[in-house]
């Protein structure tokens, strides 16, 4: 008599939660095989396989686990989720897995291990709790304004930015700092919003040459009459700057017959004579 499935998958999430080290790691393919079954209310001869192939190493011995490398990868695991360091908490997890399957880790996975736990040693986790207490207004609005140059060219650190622009009182790790703040791009994109200004409200500006403007956020470049156009700075700065470049600083620009004002960066304009 053919066997049901649904206890076999209650057995194994059984062992999932009491983190049987005999079936570690599989977590997510069992998961898949359930929605499966779920969806279709079978299973195909192979993947029925796959799933008695698991259950069947629950009627094997325990590993033999290394527990000193356990506790090492645990502690590791829990430092690195409490400095938002996600791919160090995702590294120790998965050699976690590896280690309470009675599996060695190799020369090069400790190599790497090493380097990791440098990253999260009592020292660091010190630096971190001060690192904490001294984060001031002035980083956290330089923060924000990288974070919303981010968002606006929605390409990299969107945990981290949802994070920062989500919530106000949220204080990013040294790490992630480093990361999203004091890269070279981060670093022109602060250069220009907080620069002087070299023009200022009022002053008759015009375009350069190869010279483009602000259109829905990106830059687009000056055709025509358009480039010998003249125009009045009605505002500086209002605008978050778009552009990981020097002089970056976006001007508001009511040119010379038209209506609406023009958003330019601050290399694109020079002085004009009336």
């Amino acid at each position: 008599m053919a066997r049901r499935i649904q206890p076999i998958f209650d057995r194994i999430f059984a062992a999932f939660e009491a983190n049987d080290p005999r079936i570690g790691g599989r977590q997510g393919f069992v998961k898949s095989l359930q929605d499966s079954y779920k969806r279709k209310k079978s299973l195909t001869a192979r993947q029925k396989q796959a799933l008695l192939n698991i259950e069947a190493l629950l009627d094997g011995p325990m590993p033999t686990v290394d527990t000193a490398m356990e506790t090492r990868l645990t502690t590791l695991s829990s430092r690195a989720k409490a400095a938002g360091d996600k791919w160090a908490h995702d590294f120790a997890e998965s050699l976690l897995d590896s280690v309470r399957g009675g599996k060695s880790l190799s020369s090069r996975q400790v190599e790497t291990l090493v380097k990791v736990e440098a990253r999260h040693t009592d020292a660091s986790v010190t630096e971190r709790q001060n690192w904490e207490a001294n984060f001031t207004p002035e980083m956290r609005e330089k923060m924000q304004v990288v974070a919303r140059y981010y968002r606006a060219s929605g390409q990299f650190y969107r945990s981290i930015v949802d994070k920062v622009l989500s919530d106000s009182d949220f204080v990013p790790s040294h790490h992630q700092w480093r990361k999203l703040v004091e890269n070279k791009y981060a670093q022109k994109v602060l250069s220009s919003t907080f620069s002087e200004a070299k023009y200022g409200v009022g002053q008759l500006v015009a375009y350069r040459s190869g010279a483009k403007r602000i259109v829905n956020g990106n830059l687009v470049s000056v055709f025509g009459e358009k480039r010998l156009a003249k125009g009045f700075i009605v505002a500086v700065g209002a605008h978050p700057v778009v552009s990981a470049a020097n002089d970056s600083k976006v001007y508001t620009v009511l040119f010379i017959g038209d209506t609406a004002p023009t958003l330019v960066e601050e290399r694109f304009l020079k002085k004009a004579k009336a």
